[in-house]
This record gives C-alpha cells, structure tokens and sequence, in this order.
C-alpha cells in the first residue's frame, strides 16, 4: 500500500475537493502497484478460465512447428 504525503487537494468556493495535487513520485507509484494489480487480476481469471494445462515441452514444440 501506498503511503501518500503531503497531499493538497483544490477546493472550489464552497470548499468542496474537486482536485488532489500529488508529487509526481508518488503518482507514479500508484500507477505501478494498479497495473501490478491489473495483473493479478488478469493472472487470477486466466487461472479460473483455463480449461487444461500443457506442458512447457509440448507448447515449445508446438512454436516450432508454426514457425515453419
């Protein structure tokens, strides 16, 4: 988890938040953990959805054989 400093938020005239300012550093590190997060997500439904496994040989012959 992200710890975030030093947020400043802008206020319309009712202050209301409307926007959040961060440090270009910690957006960064918020889009890296989404797309590990991303990730996992998609790792975790292929996972589910997989209807059989083969094995590392068998997919490698397989490549050889399309590429001729």
């Amino acid at each position: 988890m992200i710890a975030l400093k030093n947020i400043r938020y802008v206020t319309d005239e009712k202050g209301h938040k409307k926007s959040v300012i961060l440090k270009v550093t910690d957006f960064e590190r918020m889009q890296e953990e989404m797309e590990d997060l991303e990730d996992a997500l998609a790792l975790e439904k292929a996972r589910k959805d997989a209807t059989g496994f083969k094995k590392w040989e068998d997919f490698l012959k397989e490549v050889e054989i399309k590429k001729v």
